[in-house]
């Protein structure tokens, strides 16, 4: 059987419709995965500037989540380094140092619970 131009350009045309709608499905699904990892490291940021319960459940719930457990860890161990230092730094108990030893207590038993989990 053999096809006139029309056909051949009908069926082009309809491969190409396919194809692209095909890539914009995948691009479609990449932006939607971009989007919700976006607000995970929003809700990881906001719960460990604010400790809390919930702050730990949070953590928890995304950290504990294998895809981006290394991630997250990575992240709390180098907070946790940075209030160690802190803390290294202040001689008087004051209200910072308080403040500091609350930050490093709550990113310790963060750490722990995704770790235990």
């Amino acid at each position: 059987m053999k096809l006139n131009s029309f056909s051949r350009s009908a069926i082009n045309a309809l491969l190409l419709s396919v194809l692209l709608s095909a890539t914009m499905q995948a691009n479609a699904q990449q932006q939607t995965e971009e989007y919700a990892i976006g607000v995970m490291i929003k809700a990881l940021d906001s719960a460990i500037k604010q400790p809390s319960t919930e702050s730990l459940n949070i953590i928890q719930q995304y950290g504990t989540d294998s895809r981006y457990y290394v991630m997250i860890r990575g992240w709390l161990v180098q907070e946790l380094q940075g209030v160690n230092s802190q803390l290294a730094a202040y001689r008087s108990d004051d209200e910072t140092k308080a403040r500091l030893q609350a930050k490093h207590d709550f990113l310790s038993q963060a750490i722990r619970r995704i770790d235990l989990e």
